[in-house]
């Protein structure tokens, strides 16, 4: 395997979500509708996905199925190389620390009445089990490597 190829982090192979319409008296299926339909890209170590689109574009459902958070009618989602398109939620347990998705919304994810050493150290809090020192010291790293300031925090 080339180098290019272990600094995949995500790959996300032909990603379809489909959902049934129902109709009849049984409540057959008629047809489908197509939220996601043949997505491919991947995303290598150090690299930020944007996903942009009009309302009702299927992005949050995208998302939503990359961190299966919801199952993929088909495709394929490695994840570290590790292949996490039918894992059951127990499975899905170890990865889930090192996955998010950050909504359009920064009022609907942020918390303004937190300062941003707070929110930057309330996922190590609910992840890690590191004591507050080395929380903190992980805060500055982060906010330093943004190329921000100590004093922003």
């Amino acid at each position: 395997m080339s180098d290019q190829n272990q600094n995949i982090l995500t790959e996300v192979k032909n990603v379809k979500k489909y959902y049934p319409i129902k109709g009849g008296v049984l409540k057959q299926t008629i047809g489908h509708v197509k939220a996601v339909d043949d997505v491919s890209f991947h995303i290598r170590k150090g690299e930020t996905l944007g996903i942009v689109g009009e309302s009702g574009s299927g992005k949050s459902t995208l998302g939503r199925t990359i961190l299966r958070l919801l199952n993929p009618t088909s495709g394929q989602i490695l994840f570290n190389q590790s292949d996490i398109s039918n894992l059951n939620q127990q499975q899905l347990r170890p990865y889930r620390k090192d996955m998010q998705m950050i909504f359009q919304d920064p009022f609907a994810s942020l918390n303004s009445k937190m300062s941003v050493q707070e929110l930057l150290e309330e996922p190590l809090i609910v992840q890690t089990a590191l004591p507050k020192v080395e929380r903190e010291k992980r805060v500055c790293d982060m906010i330093q490597k943004v190329g921000l300031r100590i004093d922003d925090l």
